[in-house]
């Protein structure tokens, strides 16, 4: 069983937000890069960054945000948990002509109606990002995956070689299903830049099992590919639907090979409900070294940056 280290809460700078937040609740996605690591949480406006050493003894990094979508949330949970975007997904995207610098985009989770939105945020040479985000409607591309699959959750993202790997997450319910879903990358990234009018169309769907505890499936949060195979941080929430929370049995990192298959399987202590994964740079040839955020599932309190190290399988 993997112990993860504690690095921080993610508290946020003081009068940073809008509505008086002090930290982020819900972390959902993460992506390392350029020392920063920048986080979406599902149940906000917002996306957070960080500037991030993984080799340094703290982790107090003021914590900055910048505004994804317009507008305030309401404040009331049932309110908030039927408005809110459900930015579930944050991708690293790579340089091309019309992004020179790459850029960084948040996906909803396709659940609910106004779920199926993106954020795209370009990078400057300079390695910030752009103060005018871009917002892409998503339904198009949704509709067509919701042929394939009972209950559309798509919860992480990533490239791998010449694809964009999205990740569906199932649940307790009858008829839904883990999966690795496949996509020709610059198909993708030229419907994203408006040079391809039709949303780009699935290439193959791999069904993904990691096993249950307690009766719970054990289903994917968030990914990220590896030099051989890919890393998946998987959950087993008490839920029948992609809707509801439920509490958090169990949560893992799991190691895929190129074919999908689940070579490792490691249980992380504590049960933290881990919805963001992203790979660091570690000098041991033989290990990973990852950040992890998780969703705390209650406002009241703080949304976690841990790390974990593992064998590479």
């Amino acid at each position: 069983m993997l112990r993860p280290q504690l690095l921080r809460e993610l508290l946020l700078t003081p009068n940073a937000h809008p509505q008086g937040k002090a930290w982020l609740s819900a972390a959902s996605g993460l992506v390392f890069h350029q020392q920063h690591l920048h986080v979406v949480a599902d149940d906000e406006h917002y996306l957070a960054s960080l500037r991030f050493n993984p080799a340094a003894s703290k982790h107090d990094a003021p914590v900055y945000l910048q505004q994804l979508l317009p507008g305030d949330l309401p404040t009331a949970a049932k309110a908030l948990k039927k408005a809110k975007p459900d930015l579930e997904t944050l991708l690293l995207l790579p340089c091309t002509s019309e992004l020179p610098h790459g850029a960084l985009l948040a996906l909803g989770s396709g659940s609910k109606e106004q779920r199926c939105r993106a954020v795209l945020l370009p990078f400057t040479v300079a390695g910030s990002l752009q103060t005018a985000p871009t917002t892409i409607d998503l339904g198009e591309w949704y509709e067509l995956l919701e042929d394939e699959l009972d209950e559309l959750n798509i919860e992480g993202a990533f490239f791998r070689g010449d694809s964009l790997c999205l990740l569906q997450r199932g649940n307790k319910g009858k008829d839904t299903q883990n999966a690795c879903l496949y996509f020709k990358a610059d198909d993708f990234c030229d419907w994203l830049a408006g040079k391809r009018k039709k949303a780009p169309s699935l290439q193959k769907m791999h069904a993904l099992d990691f096993g249950s505890v307690d009766g719970v499936p054990l289903c994917p949060t968030d990914g990220a590919a590896l030099d051989e195979g890919w890393l998946c941080s998987v959950v087993a929430e008490d839920t029948d639907n992609s809707y509801d929370d439920g509490a958090c049995v169990a949560s893992a990192l799991a190691v895929l090979d190129a074919n999908d298959q689940v070579v490792s399987l490691q249980r992380l202590q504590g049960n933290p409900k881990v919805e963001g994964v992203a790979v660091l740079p570690t000098p041991a040839a033989d290990s990973l070294r990852v950040a992890l955020v998780t969703d705390a599932d209650d406002v009241s309190k703080p949304a976690q940056l841990l790390m974990a190290s593992l064998h590479r399988f």
